[in-house]
């Protein structure tokens, strides 16, 4: 019986609609009275009686959940027999609606299932895992800012390769894998094979062909350029593997299709005729009987949902477990830039480096992803309050605090010589009894050395070495109590007393301009850039010299309008940058500096991205995200795609920076 318009659910939510009914059940649009704000509530009508505490236990899991492409469950409990998850309710049109009005482009499909495979590798990244199982463009929301979510978690499951799941399962022909139909033993790659059709169906106008018609030998997949030449072969190669009716044939992970849909992997070069059919070693039997026993029914089309009956009628082995989420990085070729800042070549003599790929789950994880040593951060896990100055690897290990004590510790800033770090701290009082704000503190690697390097009454923040760790470019509000950019040379810091800098007086790059902050030297030293407000607007970008003088707005089409966190890649061809684009909305940019501003390239797409730094061979980008609510450190390379985050940590984690040479 469907819920009326109307209908409250535990006196707290107000139906007012259905969004959608499938054989697993609804969707119901509804007003939370206590929230004062719309939900959806999905209810599964086919049960089964001894399903109840799995139920709870898999919503307990799906409520942890916080990801940007995924709506957040927030309520879930169980009314006369009837399961009930309560769901963010998102805006927007999904994906095969979209579809139909409009055939999307192959460059807004790729974009699409980059964030899809986003948040299935954080699904599959739980303990244990989480299979969505329902993957299809009905299930996939677009919203107004260009976001994906992916909906609908009624038939979510638990992963637990040593259980057969029981009851009854909703199969949509064309993009339920075939192990689906069977005895229950999905696994994180029957959501590769569900995205994979997605894509498919979004790229070419129609689903694969069903893969138990592909079974039971009635059709053949064709290859997706059949019907669009404009998909790129290596994307036609990854969907065919991970279309393969075989799950041992498809992609270990998600993150690998996720790859090779990037053109990032050779892996997906395997001949689609050898993915047809599964070979004859591999061939399930017992799993081809039972189908050919339900052939007839499931090809006549629409949404099935199978009885309880089919375990005990067909058998499939036991699948090995997930494995672990890991960055991917191509071996032995570059990190492809986005196709807006390749349009004009670098120069010819400037070699381009290759990514090291992050250790395998059977290594050790000290590989130096980055061409680099440890990322320095921000984080408050000591004590869930304050922040203090950590170090990890870059994949995220052996993370290490390098500061201790009362006040905040912010911005921490590598030496180039990687020994020693700067950070801002406030800076206590002077020997007059004034307030000096927050100033700019030395350590050196081992946590010995500590020292106030600036001791001024106001702020100092945003320390930049220069390249030859000569001079210091830093913001400073000593001038009427606006941030101007100051420079000081930096032999003082390596003399042993600690007062051997207080009596330096900086110079004032900014005097008789305007409002500058976050300084950020070109590689050779020659040039600094900042951000510049002028009339009280937001910031635009500038260069300057560091010997004085007028600096030259960088933007010529006066476009870049609200940039912050500016910083050079190491051979100065790229400046990536913080930009503001709407009130509470920051993203990360990046621009090719002999463009002048013209063309910059979005790299993320989630709200709350900023601190973007460069590895020192500048293959990748860490930065802060708030996708997951509170601030974590991600990692991409500079095409943007594959952003992972390398610290999921309850409290506060941000603000990296990355050693410039690897120190014993």
């Amino acid at each position: 019986m469907p819920l009326e318009p109307g209908t409250f659910l535990k006196d707290r939510y107000r139906i007012e609609g259905r969004l959608g009914k499938g054989g697993m059940g609804a969707v119901y649009l509804a007003f939370d009275e206590t929230l004062q704000l719309k939900v959806a509530v999905k209810e599964n009508l086919n049960i089964n009686p001894e399903s109840e505490r799995q139920f709870r236990r898999e919503a307990k899991l799906l409520a942890s959940l916080r990801h940007p492409n995924l709506p957040r469950v927030t309520d879930h409990f169980i009314l006369e027999g009837r399961q009930y998850l309560v769901m963010d309710y998102i805006e927007g049109e999904d994906l095969h609606t979209r579809a139909q009005r409009q055939p999307p482009l192959v460059e807004e499909v790729l974009r699409w299932a980059d964030g899809v495979c986003s948040a299935l590798a954080h699904l599959h990244s739980r303990q244990p895992p989480i299979i969505h199982r329902d993957i299809k463009p009905a299930n996939l929301k677009l919203q107004p800012d260009g976001t994906v979510v992916l909906v609908d978690f009624g038939i979510a499951k638990v992963f637990d390769q040593h259980q057969t799941t029981t009851g009854a399962r909703g199969l949509t022909p064309g993009y339920s894998p075939p192990e689906q139909y069977g005895s229950g033993h999905t696994d994180p790659r029957s959501d590769q094979y569900s995205l994979a059709a997605t894509l498919y169906a979004l790229l070419t106008g129609r689903p694969p062909a069903d893969s138990i018609a592909r079974m039971l030998g009635k059709e053949q997949l064709k290859p997706a350029r059949a019907f669009n030449p404009a998909i790129p072969e290596y994307v036609d190669a990854a969907l065919t593997r991970a279309l393969a009716l075989d799950q041992d044939q498809r992609f270990p992970d998600i993150n690998a299709f996720r790859s090779a849909l990037l053109g990032l992997s050779t892996a997906a070069t395997v001949r689609a005729d050898s993915l047809a059919m599964p070979s004859a070693r591999r061939r399930r039997w017992p799993l081809f009987l039972g189908l050919a026993l339900l052939g007839a029914a499931i090809l006549g089309g629409g949404a099935l949902a199978v009885a309880s009956f089919l375990p005990a009628l067909l058998s499939a082995p036991t699948p090995t477990a997930a494995a672990p989420v890991v960055i991917q990085v191509p071996t032995g070729t570059a990190t492809p830039l986005p196709p807006t800042l390749t349009a004009s070549p670098a120069p010819s003599d400037t070699p381009v480096p290759t990514p090291t790929p992050l250790p395998s789950p059977t290594q050790a994880p000290a590989v130096l992803l980055g061409g680099g040593g440890r990322i320095a951060f921000v984080s408050d896990r000591e004590d869930g309050r304050t922040l203090q100055i950590w170090t990890m690897n870059s994949d995220g290990s052996d993370p290490r605090q390098l500061t201790f004590g009362p006040g905040d510790k912010t911005q921490p800033r590598w030496s180039p010589d990687g020994r020693r770090l700067l950070f801002v701290a406030p800076g206590g009082k002077d020997r007059y009894g004034n307030n000096l704000g927050l100033d700019i503190w030395l350590i050196n690697l081992d946590g010995t050395g500590l020292k106030n390097i600036t001791h001024n009454v106001g702020d100092d923040t945003d320390p930049a070495w220069s390249p030859d760790g000569a001079r210091l470019a830093f913001t400073g509000t000593r001038v009427n109590d606006l941030r101007q950019v100051f420079l000081m040379e930096t032999t003082c810091i390596d003399q042993q007393t600690e007062d051997s800098c207080w009596s330096i007086k900086p110079r004032n790059l900014s005097a008789g301009f305007a409002v500058e902050y976050a300084p950020a030297w070109s590689p050779d030293g020659g040039t600094i850039a900042v951000a510049a407000s002028i009339n009280g607007a937001p910031g635009r970008i500038f260069l300057r010299s560091p010997e004085g003088g007028e600096p030259n707005q960088f933007d010529r089409s006066d476009r870049i309008i609200g940039a912050d966190h500016l910083h050079w890649s190491p051979d100065g061809t790229l400046l990536v940058f913080t930009w503001r684009i709407a009130p509470g909305r920051n993203e990360i940019y990046l621009v090719r500096v002999e463009a002048r501003g013209r063309d910059p390239v979005q790299l993320t797409n989630s709200l709350g991205n900023k601190e973007p730094r460069f590895s020192p061979d500048g293959q990748w980008i860490a930065f802060t995200s708030t996708r997951d609510q509170n601030p974590e450190i991600y990692l991409m390379p500079l095409s943007g795609a594959n952003q992972q985050n390398i610290t999921s940590h309850p409290g506060r984690d941000m603000q990296p920076d990355w050693q410039p040479v690897p120190v014993p």
